[in-house]
């Protein structure tokens, strides 16, 4: 059975943004899926958050999907790169992500300098990548959300909310998220 895990971005928890609504659409429809409580600091720091997945994550194979949120992508594509080098899984979808720096939060600096991945293991072993962007993203500009849609060879989804997927501009359910959920 299919297991989703969803990874929140910088300074967020379950409790905000999408994450209720993507929960309840979830219990809804009996799909197992868990947002994940990473550290909300302002200062975050990668070893912790990896740390923090590995404490939540039960378990991935080949049913296992991956959602993730702005600097959460970055996080999940370095988790993902130390526990995929013998596992395959299902799908990755990717929100709002990007794979370096911004030019802005200096403070997540050393978070994205610190990340390892290979783009190439993800390619590899996710056998349904997605990125999806919005053209009002003015905190990570589509134009990152495409430089990590191309480094991982992912399908590019335009979503209707125009922002950063955050609740104070007004983004409180995905559909676009879910649809690519349960999308074969």
């Amino acid at each position: 059975m299919t297991q989703v895990y969803v990874v929140h971005g910088y300074t967020a928890s379950p409790e905000e943004n999408w994450f209720p609504w993507i929960q309840q659409q979830a219990d809804q429809y009996g799909i197992p899926l868990k947002v994940l409580r990473l550290d909300p600091s302002e200062t975050p720091q990668l070893g912790t958050w990896e740390q923090q997945m590995k404490e939540q994550i039960a378990q991935i194979d080949d049913q296992t999907i991956f959602v993730a949120h702005s600097l959460g992508c970055i996080a999940t594509l370095h988790y993902l790169s130390q526990v995929l080098l013998n596992q395959k899984i299902k799908k990755l979808i990717l929100v709002a992500g990007f794979n370096g720096r911004l030019g802005r939060l200096e403070q997540v600096n050393p978070f994205i300098d610190t990340a390892d991945i290979d783009f190439e293991l993800i390619r590899d072993q996710v056998h349904d990548r997605v990125v999806i962007y919005s053209e009002g993203d003015e905190r990570v500009l589509p134009k990152f959300s495409f430089q990590q849609a191309e480094s991982i060879d992912a399908h590019v989804v335009a979503a209707e909310h125009q922002g950063h997927f955050i609740d104070s501009e007004g983004c409180t359910a995905l559909p676009e998220v879910w649809a690519e959920i349960i999308r074969d």
